[in-house]
């Protein structure tokens, strides 16, 4: 998109070719592949392969598909003691069901994660390295899947024990195993336990998921709520205001840092270790005493039928009886039977489970007769309290576990996060910002709730930040802000890239320079810094509010920009105009009222100033023009200048050069003038018409009537002379606070630019060194009333009326037209008018003078400077 500008008489000038080829346009390059050679092309199946692993990521990673696993996550966590609390026998083939699809489940989801997922499923590598010692080859070889893929597998094994039709039934087992088996048949419950625990992490994506949607619905609520505040059109309905899910699957709102990950993920797995030793090594370490009653009666039992068999007696005496009644009646017992005699069987035996109870089993031989003979003594005990109260304190355990696990992680990892993690976090988001646009960050200190404490490394680090980027700020100014984007975003190679080509912009350019400055310096000496430093404060003050921006300092010269957009209106390009040259008369007006404040130097230096100099008052010439210009970084990696190159920065130059000629402080080219809209335009007046080179089209000079000499009121005693009066050390404050108008004038770019101090400031608390206040030059919002309504432009230009305007236009139509006679009867007029004191006049009377009062015979309107 073309801006259509007229730059009246100077567009003769051909603009330079600019490669402005962006990524993706035609003409950019092509990247080859890895796998591409000349005349090779990547198989078709590689993209096919990309979207279908795409797809499979899309749909693991999906919200639904998130919910069910961490559903049955939380099942397989408790299902077992719940079943063993809460449920009977009857309803054990509908928990295995359950348990069952988790186990497929899981393992699904192992094998899909290993597909998609990078860095989860390592494989070994068997390719020799060189210099590699033994124990790296070692890693190398047996380096097999990530430490996430390991706790899956671990947590999907641990369901088979649940399982009956892949393990089979529980095997019950004999009192002298029961103490060993019980240890460690608590220490691979705990173990199966803590496996599936740690699966529970998947949660973390429910959480991440469920806050990125809230924000990204308070954000869609919020642009919703702007566009009916405008009263601009709504293109969706209101219902519709949720985050599609698809938008939301593989990317968060507010990503995590590298750091941040790195240093969670770490945390997170020291704690689950740390989670899973206990969980197996407590009960292995631990002691605890078992009830051997039935042990003992059972043994009593045995061995009164042992001796009924060796003796031959088939029946019970008074001790054999009394031992089978203590078991019966006294011990829960369920079963009890010698050989093939059963003495009691309970009716709801089948009704347990083999978790729910205890078989003692005791097989000897005995002699009879000569005769070898089994004894065998089969009893079963009722379980079913210890069961369900194991049951019971396990899923307390597994409560537990989860509590230790996620407190455990948080204040392991909060203290990190608060003190380096998150003060990283926002200092990449800083450089990040900078990176986008160096001129719209506000460069601020954060608080100790942001995690910079005071004297803390990060809190240093962020200070130097903000004033590594403050500086870079006010030193590039808004030309280098390319430069520092692209150096900050590109940082592929880490190195430096300064000597790119340039951009082509659009711009309004104003340069102006001090009167008299090589003699001033001489006066200052030293001091020569402030007197420049404090015309700098008021003019670039100005200028910013007028929504321009300073670009160079050259000593005694200044260089200003307004870049003008390529999506702006006309009407929006003749309001910047209008500010420009705002800009530049607020600026005679400022540095007139405070001259005090200006020429405050020490007494020597004021005394030798205004003895060269009588009455020495600050002025400057400026000049206006619009045009092309190359924006970019000129040097070497030494020393780099960002600036503009081009012939319309160089006309401004010229223009500025030229009002010591015509005796007035500004001119502007008529390419400038034609921008400016008619209330701005109407105290403007043509002074010459020239051509400056055979190639270059004759172009008019304007400017805008200026008396230097008007008083206009300041508070003069705040920024007296002190060669001039021996007053007290004068107060330390300025004018007072307010709000500068740029952040509420006409809305043509980035407000948040400033070119204040790198350390943020208040003008009005900001001191020179002899403890005067720099003044704060407020500028009202534009509007085109203000050239009407503003006093002091109107005092400006008090000496020209409307009468003046009118003969001068007639006197200056006549010069143009070639009937100098004329032209010059008109001028002596305005001279006498003005009391002699206009300068255009001056200098065309000059003019036609030198000519003999006659046009050249080749005159065309214009003057000849070749």
């Amino acid at each position: 998109k073309r801006l259509n500008i007229n730059f009246g008489d100077m567009d003769d000038i051909e603009l330079p070719p600019i490669n402005s080829t962006k990524e993706g346009e035609v003409g950019s390059p092509r990247v080859q592949s890895p796998n591409e050679d000349a005349g090779e092309h990547t198989p078709h199946t590689a993209p096919k392969e990309m979207h279908f692993k795409e797809m499979v990521e899309l749909a693991a990673e999906s919200l639904p598909v998130t919910i069910v696993m961490s559903l049955f996550t939380i099942w397989a966590l408790f299902s077992d003691d719940i079943r063993l609390s809460l449920s009977s026998k009857e309803a054990d083939e509908g928990f295995m069901i359950v348990i069952s699809i988790a186990f497929f489940l899981f393992f699904i989801e192992m094998v899909a994660a290993s597909y998609y997922k990078e860095g989860y499923l390592i494989l070994p590598s068997f390719t020799p390295v060189a210099d590699e010692s033994f124990c790296d080859k070692v890693k190398r070889v047996t380096n097999l899947g990530s430490f996430y893929f390991w706790l899956d597998f671990i947590a999907t094994c641990s369901l088979i024990f649940e399982i009956h039709w892949i393990i089979g039934d529980a095997v019950s087992t004999n009192d002298q195993t029961s103490l060993k088996s019980a240890r460690a048949g608590r220490a691979s419950r705990a173990g199966a336990r803590a496996g599936r625990i740690v699966r529970l992490v998947r949660m973390v994506k429910l959480y991440k998921y469920f806050k990125a949607q809230k924000k990204a619905e308070a954000d869609a609520a919020a642009k919703l709520e702007a566009q009916l505040a405008t009263g601009s059109s709504v293109s969706e309905p209101i219902e519709q205001v949720a985050v599609d899910d698809d938008e939301m699957k593989m990317a968060e709102l507010t990503p995590e840092s590298h750091v941040g990950a790195a240093m969670s993920d770490l945390t997170t797995r020291r704690v689950i270790v740390l989670v899973l030793v206990m969980l197996i090594a407590i009960p292995l370490l631990s002691y605890s005493t078992s009830d051997f009653a039935p042990t003992y009666g059972t043994t009593l039992v045995h061995s009164y039928a042992k001796w009924n068999t060796s003796s031959g007696n088939s029946d019970l005496n008074s001790s054999y009886y009394m031992a089978v009644n203590n078991v019966v009646s006294n011990l829960d017992c369920l079963y009890l039977a010698v050989n093939d005699k059963v003495f009691f069987r309970d009716d709801h035996l089948d009704d347990l489970r083999d978790v729910e109870t205890l078989q003692i089993d005791f097989k000897t031989f005995v002699d009879v007769n000569g005769i070898s003979t089994r004894v065998e003594t089969v009893s079963i005990y009722d379980m079913r309290h210890s069961s369900v109260m194991t049951a019971t304190f396990g899923i307390y355990m597994t409560i537990f576990v989860l509590f230790l696990l996620v407190v455990g992680t948080y204040f392991f990892s909060t203290d990190v996060n608060r003190l380096v993690i998150i003060p990283i976090e926002k200092m990449v988001a800083l450089v990040q910002d900078i990176s986008k646009n160096p001129l719209g960050v506000e460069y601020k200190m954060l608080g100790e709730e942001d995690g910079f404490l005071e004297g803390m490394e990060t809190t240093l680090l962020l200070q130097t930040i903000n004033k590594i980027g403050g500086l870079m700020r006010v030193g590039f100014g808004e030309a280098g802000a390319s430069v520092i984007a692209k150096n900050l975003g590109e940082s592929d190679d880490h190195k430096l890239n300064l000597m790119g080509s340039g951009n082509l912009i659009h711009s309004i350019f104003g340069f102006c320079d001090v009167r008299n400055f090589t003699d001033t310096t001489e006066c200052l000496q030293e001091e020569v810094m402030l007197f420049v430093n404090r015309i700098a404060h008021i003019l670039h003050g100005i200028v910013v509010q007028c929504s321009g921006s300073a670009n160079k300092n050259i000593g005694d010269a200044f260089l200003l920009t307004w870049k003008i957009d390529e999506n702006l209106e006309p009407a929006e390009v003749s309001l910047l105009a209008d500010q420009a040259l705002l800009a530049f008369c607020k600026s005679l007006i400022e540095l007139c009222r405070y001259q005090e404040f200006i020429c405050n130097f020490s007494i020597a230096a004021t005394n030798r100033l205004f003895k060269r100099f009588p009455g020495y008052k600050v002025r400057i010439g400026s000049g206006l023009h619009v045009g092309w210009a190359i924006e970019g970084a000129i040097g070497s990696n030494m020393k780099i200048d960002a600036s503009y190159l081009s012939p319309h920065v160089n006309m401004s130059e010229y223009l500025e050069s030229s009002t010591k000629a015509y005796g007035v402080p500004l001119l502007m080219s008529e390419a400038f003038f034609r921008l400016l809209t008619p209330a701005a335009n109407k105290y403007c007046r043509q002074v010459d018409r020239l051509k400056r080179t055979e190639t270059e089209e004759p172009f008019g000079l304007f400017t805008y009537d200026s008396d230097l000499n008007y008083e206009f009121e300041t508070d003069g005693s705040r920024y007296r002379r002190k060669s001039l009066s021996n007053t007290t050390a004068m107060t330390k404050r300025s004018l007072s606070k307010s709000v500068t108008s740029r952040d509420k004038a006409v809305p043509l770019r980035d407000k948040s630019i400033s070119n204040r101090d790198v350390e943020t400031h208040d003008d009005d608390e900001t001191e020179s060194e002899e403890g005067d206040s720099k003044p704060t030059v407020i500028v009202e919002p534009y509007t085109t009333d203000a050239w009407e309504t503003d006093l002091d432009l109107v005092r400006l230009r008090h000496l020209v009326n409307d009468a003046f305007r009118t003969v001068w236009k007639e006197g200056m139509a006549a010069y143009i037209k070639g009937d100098w006679q004329k032209a010059r009867d008109i001028f002596h007029e305005t001279m006498r008018s003005s009391n002699a004191q206009d300068g255009p006049s001056k200098f065309l009377i000059k003019v036609i003078d030198e000519h003999g009062g006659t046009a050249p015979h080749d005159w065309q309107g214009y003057r000849q400077e070749f």
